[in-house]
């Protein structure tokens, strides 16, 4: 299906060339062509960023002891070469979430979150999910329960743990604290470490 991205065109440069050279006006156009079909097959534009797709339609999460289960409803038309993320909060607004890839799959694996904190204080767990091409932004956001009215989940167990802070994922601060992004909203990131002290010794 098309994902509606502007197309690589010859234009009237492919015109003129054409007038003067049929061959070599073929062989362009062949190579214009190839490039929009490798981006069309990996989900990219070939010409500037792809759209991103509609968020996903709903988020189901079922927990049993420990474990939890996602799955993602999303019917809307798409494009082969989608990413599915989920991500794990404490706080409803999401503010350093725990980010789970999907890859394709609309259905996680079953993976286990603690019950408790380092202190003993009962976790409460909110969960959102979005989707990504590997060309595009991620999409809106898909809260289990409504962004509105996030629901919380409690789980079942002993485990006492305070997960470590997130280094978010994708092309996204390394300080977790830019959530909602997949793999990422800029295509590169410079490196990340502290930095320099200017002041003369």
């Amino acid at each position: 299906m098309s994902s509606g991205n502007a197309q690589l065109d010859g234009g009237r440069f492919l015109a003129d060339i054409n007038q003067k050279d049929s061959k070599m006006g073929a062989l362009f156009q062949r190579i214009i062509t190839a490039i929009n079909t490798l981006a069309s097959n990996v989900a990219a534009s070939p010409v500037g960023q792809t759209a991103a797709p509609p968020p996903p339609d709903s988020i189901s999460v079922k927990s049993s002891g420990e474990m939890v289960h996602v799955s993602i409803t999303h019917n809307v038309p798409i494009q082969r070469g989608i990413q599915y993320f989920t991500e794990v909060s404490n706080s409803p607004s999401f503010s350093q979430p725990i980010v789970i890839d999907h890859g394709a799959s609309r259905t996680s694996h079953p993976f286990p979150l603690p019950t408790q904190d380092d202190g003993g204080t009962l976790h409460t767990w909110y969960f959102r999910s979005y989707a990504q091409y590997h060309g595009s932004p991620a999409s809106a956001k898909t809260v289990y329960g409504g962004a509105s009215n996030p629901v919380a989940v409690t789980l079942s167990g002993s485990t006492k743990m305070t997960l470590l802070p997130s280094a978010g994922s994708g092309t996204a601060s390394p300080t977790g604290f830019q959530g909602g992004q997949g793999l990422g909203s800029f295509t590169t990131r410079p490196a990340q470490g502290p930095k320099r002290n200017l002041t003369a010794s």
